[in-house]
């Protein structure tokens, strides 16, 4: 078994710990440039009936 399973990560949060420690390391001028690289959308769509709903305002009521 590996180790980060061992410790109750999934392999996703394990490469994003190490992503963040590896983008902390590096000198200022790079790790700003990585740091954008880092940031990510979500975006998620209701499906209704095997049909996807229109509702572009996906907050919860």
């Amino acid at each position: 078994m590996t180790f980060w399973k061992e410790a109750g990560l999934t392999y996703n949060r394990y490469a994003a710990i190490a992503a963040r420690a590896t983008r902390r390391a590096l000198k200022e001028d790079k790790r700003i440039l990585a740091e954008r690289r880092g940031t990510s959308e979500v975006r998620s769509a209701k499906w209704v009936d095997g049909k996807q709903e229109n509702n572009n305002d996906n907050s919860k009521k």
